[in-house]
């Protein structure tokens, strides 16, 4: 009976360890969730995307551009200044109101003739029967320079695409040899048409011991003789407003002539000569100096 009382009693013993321990394990757990430690998940599996899905972020093409990007724009080849860059003042001609395009300009810039615009005669003979060679027009500090290099060889430049039409104006700043009143050699800034003389002939400024201005054409040889004043030397501007039945020729800006023509109207090429004249000066000393040759049409 004893032993039997023991076993009981050890078995009862037993029996409220176990509840106590089951007791104790609630509690934890119990306080653990009131804590709010978090319970960990038991881990996932990393799951690798092939190798042929697509990007989530999507690459635009090369021609296109994001909205959001900054646009470069493309590189621009510059063409010449003088085609790109609008003249703010382009030179106005002298002593003619009104307004006037530019519609020729040379001003001799660089180290050579630009054979494009200009025209060096070789072989012409005139003034005197002086032989022109292009080896005697040079080129220098902004000017054309005219050189006699003996009483038979001289010079002559023509425009060699523009020509002076009926109603517009030309205009040419030169420097003539001479002293005073008084003009060395022979030479002439001029407009002359094709068909000579029936495109007619308007000497704007031409120098034979004096400087003149002439007129020629089929019925009319106009020599209306010397203008007054001293124009050897200097540079001075010479023009002339080419009419329908008129010249009018400016020096200076002032109307100096004014004379009937009858030519048949077609476009005159400008022309820059030296021959032999009365007074004859040979090389630097007798050269015609050329700054510009400008022409306008009415704008």
């Amino acid at each position: 009976m004893v032993k039997e009382k023991r076993g009981r009693t050890t078995r009862l013993i037993l029996g409220l360890l176990v509840v106590a321990v089951v007791v104790a394990a609630s509690a934890a757990a119990l306080l653990a969730s009131r804590s709010g430690t978090p319970t960990r998940a038991p881990a996932r599996p990393v799951q690798t995307a092939p190798s042929t899905s697509p990007s989530p972020t999507t690459t635009l093409p090369a021609t296109a551009t994001s909205p959001n990007a900054t646009t470069t724009s493309p590189a621009v080849t510059s063409s010449p200044s003088t085609t790109t860059t609008p003249v703010k003042h382009a030179p106005k001609p002298l002593g003619v109101r009104g307004r006037w395009k530019l519609v020729f300009s040379d001003g001799f810039q660089g180290s050579s003739l630009n054979r494009n615009v200009w025209n060096a005669h070789n072989g012409w003979t005139d003034q005197n029967a002086v032989s022109d060679s292009s080896g005697n027009v040079t080129v220098r500090d902004g000017h054309a320079i005219l050189t006699l290099v003996s009483d038979s060889s001289g010079a002559e430049l023509g425009t060699r695409h523009f020509a002076l039409k009926v109603g517009e104006f030309a205009q040419a700043r030169i420097k003539f040899a001479g002293s005073g009143h008084t003009i060395y050699n022979w030479p002439a800034f001029w407009a002359s048409g094709p068909d000579w003389p029936h495109g007619g002939e308007n000497d704007i400024a031409e120098g034979f011991g004096a400087l003149t201005v002439n007129y020629h054409s089929p019925t009319i040889t106009r020599a209306t003789g010397p203008v007054p004043g001293d124009w050897a030397g200097h540079f001075h501007t010479y023009g002339i407003y080419r009419g329908r039945t008129d010249s009018r020729v400016y020096w200076d800006g002032k109307l100096v002539r004014t004379y009937r023509t009858d030519d048949d109207g077609q476009p005159e090429t400008l022309l820059l000569t030296l021959g032999a004249g009365d007074e004859i000066r040979t090389g630097a000393a007798g050269a015609m100096i050329v700054d510009y040759v400008r022409a306008w049409r009415p704008a």
